[in-house]
């Protein structure tokens, strides 16, 4: 008898991460000793903070190595809100934050939470990837709201207006922004807060993970503190950029008890408690200082140095645009330049992926 091999309808309608298959790539090609550079993935290349790890390796000295409580440990969520009060003027208390294993599953738990079948989740293009499958995974629609290179990719008020429906449920707020480095000033995002307020159902989850690594002037803003945005909101940050703690799988979610409660639930019967040397860490973390103190600010400078040597490079490089960012460490370049081109011992190169493969296979 043959074994039945279908898999979820659910699952069937969602992609790989693009982004794990570019990098899936170049390891392999590291691996078979080919000299590879790889900027796949966001993630920072400076080890985690001294007093980040020291704080690590006494959680596991003294034995703290157990499961803690599925929200979070009292302690580190009770430093989480004192940041948020300090650092972004919003207000929460413990039972209004919920620990996870980094930034990813607290959002993914968030639109599990609030959406329902045929609901759509709005996402300001261009995007992290992984937000419309997300959506999709939660039985909601990604709805797509392209931006412009002439905008700094910043979503235009009159068009989030005109994509608005009875059906529309969340809209995703990245500021910096992954993939543009592009900063929401306070006025675009009152503006935004306005058209969000005229619609009962709608909510924001305002993806935070960036905040830290800004670029003066610019200045970040969390739409929570926003007038009559608190209730609307869910907050979404961590540790893994800012503080360069990529594996130690370590971020939260805050927001109105009722959302983060149910999120908490989901969260329970999914994969319980963070890791608890990883939130020993955390609280190590934020004992920093103020935005991750000096430290932080250090890797920031560094960033910004190479953001101004790689504008530099690509404006005089034929065919290629790129917006300037002002946060994060990425540069979102516009290459459709070479969209068409049959490059030999390739192919034809129609996309961003394909040149993505193009040079991983050709250009060593």
């Amino acid at each position: 008898m043959e074994v039945d091999t279908c898999t979820s309808p659910r699952v069937n309608n969602v992609s790989t991460s693009r982004t794990s298959v570019i990098m899936d790539n170049a390891k392999a090609l590291a691996q078979a000793g080919v000299p590879i550079i790889s900027l796949c993935a966001g993630e920072p290349d400076f080890d985690t903070p001294t007093a980040i790890t020291q704080g690590g390796v006494k959680a596991i000295m003294e034995g703290h190595t157990r499961y803690t409580p599925n929200g979070g440990t009292l302690q580190l969520r009770t430093a989480i809100c004192r940041k948020l009060k300090e650092e972004n003027e919003i207000v929460y208390s413990p039972d209004e934050v919920l620990v996870s294993n980094g930034a990813k599953q607290s959002i993914f738990q968030a639109m599990l939470a609030v959406c329902s079948p045929g609901d759509e989740v709005l996402i300001p293009a261009p995007h992290w990837v992984s937000y419309p499958d997300m959506a999709k995974l939660a039985d909601a629609t990604p709805v797509i709201l392209k931006s412009l290179m002439s905008d700094n990719f910043l979503l235009n008020p009159d068009h989030l207006k005109s994509k608005l429906s009875a059906k529309s449920r969340l809209l995703i707020l990245c500021s910096p922004s992954n993939p543009t480095g592009s900063v929401y000033p306070r006025e675009l995002l009152t503006q935004i807060a306005k058209i969000v307020a005229s619609h009962p159902r709608l909510l924001v989850l305002s993806d935070e993970i960036y905040e830290h690594i800004i670029y003066a002037p610019a200045m970040h803003t969390s739409f929570a503190s926003l007038p009559d945005m608190w209730e609307r909101t869910l907050t979404v940050n961590g540790f893994s950029k800012a503080f360069a703690m990529t594996g130690w799988r370590l971020g939260y979610l805050a927001g109105p008890k009722h959302f983060v409660t149910t999120c908490a639930k989901i969260q329970s019967q999914l994969s319980s408690c963070a890791n608890s040397i990883s939130q020993s860490a955390g609280e190590s973390a934020l004992r920093m200082g103020k935005a991750g103190g000096e430290v932080v600010a250090t890797m920031v400078t560094a960033y910004r140095e190479r953001r101004d040597f790689l504008l530099q490079f690509f404006k005089d490089l034929q065919g290629v645009k790129v917006s300037h960012p002002q946060g994060a460490f990425y540069l979102f370049l516009d290459l459709s330049y070479y969209y068409g081109v049959e490059a030999q011992g390739f192919g034809l190169i129609n996309s961003s992926e394909s040149l993505c493969c193009y040079l991983l296979d050709q250009a060593q």
